[in-house]
């Protein structure tokens, strides 16, 4: 079963999440593993990293992230381009499982700048 989901944002947050999420495989770490390493509840970052959840980091978690990734400088954890929009519309493309229940696959299919 497929079904695509759209949804506004701030292009910053979605960004950050998205590099975050990007470091956080590269090391080969679980969305559980992370929470752990920041210190912060076991369901942390699948919530942040879901399309369908609004939670996100504050600046309180770009400390903890950092430290959780070995950076000296909260400016290494933030070496991602500079969103050229303040409001995004998000669409995403996500594949459920055959009683669709839970989200096998998630694709972004498209990031339109709002204003």
């Amino acid at each position: 079963m497929e079904k695509i989901l759209t949804f506004e944002t701030y292009q910053f947050d979605f960004a950050f999440i998205e590099h975050v999420k990007a470091l956080r495989i590269s090391k080969g770490w679980s969305q559980e593993t992370l929470s752990i390493e920041m210190g912060v509840a076991k369901k942390f970052i699948g919530n942040v990293e879901s399309y369908k959840q609004h939670q996100k980091y504050s600046t309180r978690h770009i400390s903890l992230l950092a430290k959780a990734f070995g950076y000296k400088n909260i400016s290494e954890l933030m070496d991602f381009p500079t969103p050229q929009y303040d409001r995004i519309k998000v669409t995403v493309k996500q594949i459920y499982n055959e009683s669709g229940t839970k989200v096998m696959q998630s694709e972004v299919v498209g990031i339109e700048g709002i204003g």
